[in-house]
């Protein structure tokens, strides 16, 4: 099913750089890496393929720029969001196991991204540092929950594969979903209030 997003314009009429990205986006998810061309993106948008150029200086910077936006968005937007709500280790994982029930566009531009990494070494790495960054965020919740390292890691893999891949899940199960991935004897691990709060902004589980 193709994707479709509004793409309003800025003060003055003209659309900004974030409305080609998305665009952009929308593109790859719906066309392919080969789809994503500036004259099939300015008529998307309804304007001339001359006013692209006044946002990037070619298709490779916007390029680029989808995969600045996918990580900005789709990872670290999710994880301050977390880590602000100055919600306890456990509830915040379990707001991660809710994920794959709140499919976004930016969940469908990162599987045209994963499509696009088989064949280009830049978006292999993007890929390779996202998948990294949040397994590093779900261990270091697990962490907080009193799980030593290498346990931690396990769990974090476990959880990670199930949202990428828990889409289709029916909302009613997901509690017993949550009680096999946080079993109650992780739980005794957060009865100390001061080990399961936020690290900051959780930088030290995730960009380290």
């Amino acid at each position: 099913m193709a994707v479709e997003e509004q793409h309003p314009q800025g003060k003055a009429g003209r659309l900004d750089t974030d409305a080609w990205v998305r665009a952009a986006g929308l593109q790859l998810a719906n066309a392919g890496i080969d789809g994503v061309r500036v004259e099939l993106i300015a008529k998307r948008l309804g304007v001339t393929k001359g006013s692209f150029y006044w946002h990037f200086k070619d298709r490779d910077a916007l390029l680029a720029a989808i995969l600045h936006d996918w990580r900005s968005n789709a990872t670290m937007a999710i994880i301050d969001s977390l880590e602000k709500s100055g919600a306890p280790a456990e509830a915040r994982l379990r707001r991660v196991l809710e994920l794959p029930l709140r499919r976004t566009l930016h969940d469908e531009v990162g599987r045209g991204i994963r499509l696009w990494a088989r064949t280009d070494p830049r978006a292999a790495q993007a890929i390779e540092e996202i998948d990294g960054l949040r397994r590093r965020y779900i261990a270091g919740l697990y962490q907080q929950l009193g799980c030593e390292p290498q346990i931690a890691q396990a769990y974090a893999a476990l959880v990670y594969g199930y949202t990428r891949t828990g889409t289709g899940v029916p909302a009613a199960i997901v509690p017993d979903i949550e009680a096999i991935l946080i079993p109650p004897t992780l739980r005794l691990g957060a009865a100390n209030p001061e080990a399961s709060k936020p690290q900051g902004r959780g930088r030290g589980s995730v960009d380290d």
